[in-house]
């Protein structure tokens, strides 16, 4: 887009507040992202903020051959990634706010709803979650997945086609859905 190259031009030339504008434009976009692949709020922002740091850190690489959004995402995911490797080897316990936080989930069923989808998607390997929420959730073309995560586009189809496949056999299972 013309508007972000013209943002990072301005940020390279010392316009602090260019970046912030980045910042603010993507922000949901990052959280979202980085939500669906995580799976809690908390983590979700963890990893924004490890991603604009490295934007902040690294945007004189950006390359305006690809649109800034792809190599967001790309990085996003990256971070994502790197991050839930790390925590991969930590254990956490179940605590009182825990189980008042699961009666409130069992009284909403939007949220009860959302809460299945949202620990499906954590049953889904990462290289196809990945492709899955920046298709179905950002809304990405194939294309644009392409370049976000370097892979080329009949891999881009693939891990999309095995991925709605995986939840939908997770969701089966968990009697969301009705085996067809």
């Amino acid at each position: 887009m013309p508007e972000d190259l013209e943002l990072i031009n301005r940020f390279l030339s010392g316009d602090m507040e260019a970046f912030e504008m980045l910042v603010k434009k993507y922000q949901n976009r990052v959280i979202n992202t980085a939500y669906s692949l995580a799976g809690n709020v908390s983590d979700a922002e963890d990893i924004a903020q490890d991603t604009f740091l490295k934007i902040y850190h690294g945007l004189n690489s950006f390359k305006a051959q690809a649109k800034f959004s792809s190599w967001l995402y790309r990085i996003t995911v990256n971070t994502a990634y790197d991050f839930l490797r790390a925590q991969k080897h930590k254990t956490e316990s179940l605590e009182e706010a825990d189980c008042e936080n699961i009666r409130a989930k069992e009284n909403n069923p939007d949220l009860l709803t959302r809460e299945l989808i949202q620990g499906a998607l954590g049953e889904i390997p990462f290289d196809f979650r990945s492709v899955l929420t920046l298709r179905e959730l950002n809304g990405l073309s194939y294309e644009e997945i392409s370049q976000a995560l370097k892979i080329n586009i009949g891999t881009v189809e693939s891990r999309l086609f095995r991925a709605r496949r995986i939840l939908k056999g997770i969701l089966t299972r968990k009697g969301a859905l009705k085996n067809v």
